[in-house]
Parts: C-alpha cells; structure tokens; sequence
C-alpha cells in the first residue's frame, strides 16, 4: 500500500514510535520556548534536538537539510549586525556601514530562535509518516479538510523536488548542459520552470478528481484503512506537554 512519506525517514528507534499528536505537541513547545525563554536557554533547545537526533541515527540527515535554512540565518545575523537601528556600542566601520553590538546579539538571538524552530519542525518530519499524521489528526477530532491541508503542505516540497529532479534529468538526457558556471546553471532554470509549474498543476487537478471519486467533504461518516496506535505512554507523555506549556507560561512571565 502506497504512503505519503514526504521528509519521513524510517526507523525503529523510541521518537518513530512515538504518537504523531506526541511529536507535534512537542515541536510546538520547542517552538514556544525559543521565543519565551530568555536567549541562554537556545543553545540548551537546540542541543535537545540534536540529542534527539543522535538517538534516531538522523542528525546527519538533519544538518544537510539544514543547509538551505542556515543561509537564511546568515542573511538575519549579517543584516541585523550592520543595519540594526539605534545601535550605539561600534565594533567595526566600513565608511558608512558600521557593526554593532546590539545588531550583531539581535541577530544572534533571532537566528538562534528561528534555528532551533528549524531543526525541531525537521526532526518531526523526519520521524513522523505523513499518512500517520493526517489519520491521528482526524482521529483527534480535527476536520479532514484541515488534516488534507496539513498533510499537502509536508509534502508539497518534497514533490516538487521530486518533480524538479525527474524534469533535470529528462532534459539531460536530452542534451541540456545543467552544470558549470553559475550563468550555465542559470540559464538551465529557465527551462526547469514551465514543465514544473505545468506538472504541478495538472498533479493539483488530479489530486483534487481522485479526492472527489472518494467523496471527500461529503459530510459522511469515514472509514480509515489505517489506524494510528496511541499506547498509554503517549498519552501520559501529552499531559506532562501540557503542564510543560503551563509551567513555559510562568516562567515567561514571572522573568519578564
């Protein structure tokens, strides 16, 4: 039976066998943290994620997807670092664009938050099947319409890197030179983007023709063929996240 495995990379390991609702749960609080605690707890955070990481045999595969999102937290740091407004404390000039402190711990700060948000949205991807996923969604109570939305948006990058790949080689195969200098790479984007945006939406209307045949948004009650398994530790494991969310709560608020 064919799934949607998106980022999913399988396991066995304790975090695989963990409810999808258990895993979501937690990246929200990761996310939480990052932004309520003070700034010395993100590298805690972030270690957290990558002890995580070890204990599934995923942190290389963690840090190579990582690559694209590091170029972003470069940009946060490097901006902040020479453009931050009303910065006062100069640690380098260069003529009229000058480093400060406060630019550079700003960027330090926001890149920090928005890396630890990063790898935590990654390793759920990583160890969560996104047919799990929408079925535990759905099981929670959640509306199909919103699960399918959740679900689509898991794999929408993977599919068009997919798409992407399979268009590369087809015309490679057909003589288009896609390597070289940086124009040569170029100059092959251009051929790339019509017959991706064109395979997108056909694969869009037949997705939405085959969730028609299938009487979806009918109202109906649903059958599932597959059911998720939510063992009692799971269960104990949401209420600590909740207490855990409570007690993020007064921390943040009693520092501030």
């Amino acid at each position: 039976m064919l799934t949607a495995t998106g980022y999913f990379r399988p396991r066995s390991s304790w975090l695989h066998r963990r409810h999808p609702t258990t895993k979501l749960l937690t990246a929200f609080w990761l996310l939480a943290a990052a932004f309520l605690l003070p700034p010395s707890a993100l590298l805690a955070l972030l270690a957290a994620v990558w002890l995580g990481a070890v204990s599934c045999g995923l942190l290389g595969g963690l840090l190579r997807s990582s690559r694209v999102g590091l170029y972003l937290l470069v940009s946060i740091v490097v901006v902040n670092a020479f453009f931050f407004p009303g910065g006062h404390d100069f640690l380098l000039a260069l003529g009229p664009i000058r480093l400060t402190r406060e630019g550079l711990e700003a960027g330090l700060v926001g890149g920090g938050r928005i890396l630890v948000v990063l790898e935590a949205l990654l390793l759920f991807l990583f160890t969560t099947l996104a047919d799990d996923l929408l079925e535990a969604l759905v099981q929670r109570g959640a509306s199909a319409r919103l699960a399918f939305v959740v679900l689509s948006a898991v794999q929408m990058v993977p599919r068009l890197q997919a798409k992407a790949a399979a268009i590369l080689d087809a015309q490679q195969a057909r003589g288009l030179a896609i390597g070289g200098s940086i124009g040569g790479r170029l100059r092959a984007l251009v051929p790339l983007v019509g017959p991706l945006l064109l395979g997108t939406l056909i694969d869009v209307r037949e997705r939405t023709f085959a969730l028609e045949a299938r009487g979806f948004g009918s109202g109906l009650p649903r059958t599932a063929y597959r059911l998720v398994a939510d063992p009692p530790a799971d269960r104990a494991l949401r209420w600590l996240l909740a207490a855990a969310f409570v007690g993020l709560i007064v921390v943040a608020l009693t520092i501030r």
